[in-house]
């Protein structure tokens, strides 16, 4: 658990277990918070490396608009601060936005990449998703926020059987989100508006897994399918019987994936 100076901003990161270097960038809800089921057994295979995004977490809150791309500075910082020429990536939802943009302007420091949930650019459909939610978070009321931002990113299914959690989840994002935490979703969520990779996405050369979620009503998987289709060396999994928050619906396969693809030997010869 550690921060670091980013353009005079502190950044929050943890860091667990030893090896090969992963880092994990975060969708617009998450921070290193999200990820403490994983660490354990992440941490057995590689370095895991979290990181909290400006205006996400623990990290600092800006105090005016940005883009992507000052995430994406944001990100190589980090990986100068620990002197990393070289780094596997890892991101989700928004933070998987965040991977494409890194991976297409410094290629040569990724080894493999994992976008989870993640679309080559911002739809007019996953536009007007971030406006909904801007209207929630103007209203800094915690269940505008819940049941606006919430419900969307599980699978029915998931949402029914766990409803229970759901509501108790509720209950306390009414007690905990301040006013600088909704204006720090807003900030998260314009500036992903203009998000677009799809022309450069022949630039990335690191092996590449592509995971969608049947039921992802966010970023759709017919968006994966033509993600994984762009970029020169990709695989895609879709992930059935789950919705946006696939790593939270079914995490044992969610982390098998992930691992089995960071862990094999690209060298394995096939007799």
């Amino acid at each position: 658990m550690a921060t670091f100076l980013f353009e005079n901003r502190p950044l929050y990161y943890e860091e667990h277990g030893v090896g090969r270097p992963l880092i994990v960038l975060n969708g617009i809800f998450m921070s290193c918070a999200s990820w403490a089921a994983f660490a354990p057994g992440f941490s057995q295979h590689c370095r895991l490396i979290l990181l909290d995004l400006l205006d996400q977490g623990r990290s600092a809150k800006m105090d005016g608009e940005y883009t992507q791309a000052l995430q994406v500075r944001a990100v190589a910082a980090l990986m100068d601060h620990l002197q990393l020429d070289q780094a596997d990536l890892m991101g989700i939802s928004y933070g998987g936005e965040v991977a494409l943009q890194l991976a297409v302007t410094h290629p040569q420091r990724i080894r493999r990449l994992v976008l989870s949930n993640t679309a080559a650019y911002t739809s007019d459909w996953l536009r007007d998703i971030g406006h909904a939610w801007e209207y929630a978070f103007a209203s800094r009321d915690g269940h505008q926020f819940f049941k606006t931002c919430i419900p969307i990113v599980y699978s029915p299914q998931f949402y029914e059987a766990n409803y229970a959690w759901a509501s108790a989840r509720e209950e306390l994002f009414v007690r905990a989100f301040s006013p600088e935490v909704y204006d720090a979703f807003a900030r998260l969520t314009r500036s992903a508006e203009t998000h677009d990779v799809r022309s450069k996405l022949g630039a990335i050369t690191a092996p590449t897994l592509v995971i969608s979620s049947e039921m992802d009503y966010v970023t759709p998987p017919y968006q994966q399918a033509e993600l994984a289709a762009r970029i020169p060396n990709a695989s895609h999994l879709r992930i059935e019987g789950a919705g946006h928050a696939v790593m939270y619906e079914k995490p044992i396969a969610f982390a098998s994936v992930v691992l089995g693809f960071l862990m094999a030997d690209t060298d394995i010869q096939v007799l």
